[in-house]
């Protein structure tokens, strides 16, 4: 190659590192945080029994009307195409993938009820489907809080823990953005190793005889409003189901089914499967649950990446005219559309 050409491919190099830099530094992304950890390296040749999950639940419509409309457009379906993100996240953008050597699988549990055209082209776009049934709702329940709402089918998120194929599972809400890659999450000391229970001395037999001898349950903090609020010093802590890591178990898919129908089941529960989840891994119980650092998962990426350098996900909604909590600043929402077209690039090109 002669000189000239020499350093103008140097200079064409050096512009499109320095690019990227720029990218990741204007969201606060540490520069080395999406290479392979030295621990997930480590995993390398080995078959891990390790997935990533999310939840994808018929649009809170009637879920006939939907499937009889072949030609509904995929946009229309803000949470299918966050899943379709979050499986171009996972398993294809250089930025954001699993480097786990075979790659960690992403598998999308769904009920019976979503369209079938929506579950091919999650397939064709690399995810594992997963086909679960629904979970009735405690008679204790209110159902006029869940009957209508989009939180009606989460219960059946406890399925997760009847995937005992898997050793580690970290479930993802479809409502997620990735900044980074969380595959060192799964060999993290401080999160990822089993707990003992705590057998104490509970008011209810059944729970005393049911409870598992160990378990594993590591989430993110549910937060609302301001963020700085919630790294303050004796802030209350209050479990999402939004991002957790767990070990599956049938032994604490069946404890959680007998709360589920006890008397000891959350009333006016709006969140089912929060709800639970905040009762049987209470901090006074006999299993509490890990906080994952807000490093993890944040809900609200313009002030946390300024206050602690950067996140590797966020968990908002970004979409136009989303509801609920956790809705994207115009910044975020800016990331979510390029984040979009850069997805639908990547499949043009025949991916």
């Amino acid at each position: 190659m002669l000189p000239s050409r020499r350093k103008l491919c140097h200079f064409l190099i050096l512009s499109a590192t320095l690019t990227t830099i720029l990218s990741l530094t204007q969201w606060g992304i540490p520069l080395l945080s999406w290479l392979p950890t030295p621990e997930v390296n480590s995993l390398a040749g080995v078959s891990p029994r390790y997935a990533y999950a999310t939840f994808l639940g018929p649009r809170t419509v009637d879920a006939s009307s939907l499937e009889a409309d072949s030609n509904l457009d995929a946009a229309s379906d803000p949470y299918f195409t966050s899943v379709r993100l979050l499986t171009y996240q996972l398993l294809h953008s250089p930025k954001t993938q699993t480097h786990v050597k075979p790659r960690i699988p992403f598998l999308v549990l769904t009920l019976p009820s979503v369209p079938k055209h929506q579950l091919s082209i999650l397939e064709a776009e690399g995810a594992t489907i997963v086909q679960i049934e629904p979970l009735d709702l405690p008679k204790t329940f209110d159902q006029s809080l869940i009957l209508n709402s989009r939180f009606r089918d989460v219960l059946s998120k406890l399925r997760l823990w009847q995937l005992t194929d898997y050793d580690r599972v970290l479930f993802i809400d479809a409502d997620t953005i990735l900044l980074s890659p969380l595959d060192s999450l799964f060999t993290d000391p401080e999160l990822s190793v089993h707990m003992h229970t705590l057998h104490k001395n509970e008011t209810n037999s059944f729970a005393e005889t049911l409870l598992p001898s160990e378990y594993l349950l590591a989430a993110s903090a549910d937060t609302w409003g301001d963020q700085t609020e919630w790294l303050k010093p004796g802030h209350p802590e209050y479990l999402c189901a939004c991002f957790m890591l767990l070990a599956p178990s049938e032994e604490m898919f069946r404890y959680y089914q007998s709360v589920l129908n006890s008397p000891e089941a959350p009333s006016n529960a709006a969140y089912p499967d929060q709800d639970l989840l905040i009762y049987a891994h209470r901090r006074d119980g006999s299993m509490p649950w890990r906080r994952i650092p807000v490093e993890w998962s944040a809900n609200d990426g313009k002030l946390v990446s300024e206050l602690v350098g950067g996140v590797r996900s966020l968990h908002v909604k970004a979409w136009d005219h989303a509801e609920g909590g956790n809705l994207a600043d115009e910044r975020t929402k800016k990331l979510w559309r390029a984040l979009l077209q850069e997805m639908e690039a990547y499949y043009k090109l025949g991916h």
